[in-house]
């Protein structure tokens, strides 16, 4: 599952780590309780963030070796932020795949469960640690959409664009923190009925610290910021 490629340097290693036949770069620069996750191919400004910030910082990455948004997971087409429950893998099938039938569904959820729980462990921080999530909004998603799903919502700014840039944290002492800041910020800590199988909820479930870092495609400025202030405020 997890294969060596090269050595870059005294601490910067890469490696591939493989969900279901997605492959994810790893990129280690040092020791660090931070694990970031890039999961959406389209959503560059995260991923150009997250390599900027690891050839100065510590910490361990998970980037996804993909340019779109969508993947191909035993020939059918899901995307890849929505695979972390079995529910969410076949409601994302019948979404995206027309016809697909019932036998090509329960074979692919086999498939990405079989995978699911050392893919999990290989991204989780160590105990106590952050996993850090970093998305990209390019349609009209925004927090307004997550506002229904959480148990808190502090809001600093609601015009446009600044509803498209917030934070997800699923640990109410990061919350508090995080409502100090002058972005947005959610609290989902509590598991929705409708299951979308996306990581934060999969990474509540499983008792891990996670954020996600939110902001509109092309806004690095904001993303670095909030990326600043979530590593100088939360240990």
């Amino acid at each position: 599952m997890l294969s060596s490629i090269c050595l870059h340097g005294k601490d910067k290693i890469n490696n591939f780590i493989d969900f279901a036949g997605v492959k994810f770069e790893i990129l280690i620069n040092g020791e660090s309780n931070r694990r970031y996750i890039w999961i959406h191919g389209d959503e560059k400004t995260a991923e150009l963030l997250i390599r900027k910030y690891l050839k100065e910082n510590h910490g361990t990455a998970f980037l996804i070796n993909n340019k779109e948004r969508e993947v191909l997971i035993n020939g059918y087409m899901l995307d890849p932020n929505r695979i972390f429950t079995n529910v969410g893998v076949k409601k994302n099938l019948k979404k995206l795949n027309r016809n697909i039938s019932k036998s090509q569904i329960n074979k692919t959820i086999e498939l990405i469960s079989n995978d699911r729980e050392n893919f999990f462990k290989s991204i989780s921080p160590p105990d106590g640690g952050l996993l850090i999530s970093l998305h990209n909004n390019i349609r009209e998603y925004s927090i307004d959409n997550e506002i229904p799903l959480s148990t808190e919502v502090s809001i600093k700014n609601t015009n446009h664009p600044h509803h498209h840039n917030f934070f997800i944290c699923t640990n109410k002492e990061d919350y508090d923190l995080l409502k100090k800041s002058p972005f947005n910020v959610v609290l989902q800590d509590k598991q929705i009925e409708n299951d979308d199988g996306s990581l934060s909820w999969y990474a509540y479930r499983k008792n891990i610290r996670y954020i996600n870092i939110e902001t509109r495609l092309g806004h690095l400025r904001t993303q670095s910021e909030m990326l600043k202030y979530v590593n100088d405020n939360l240990f």
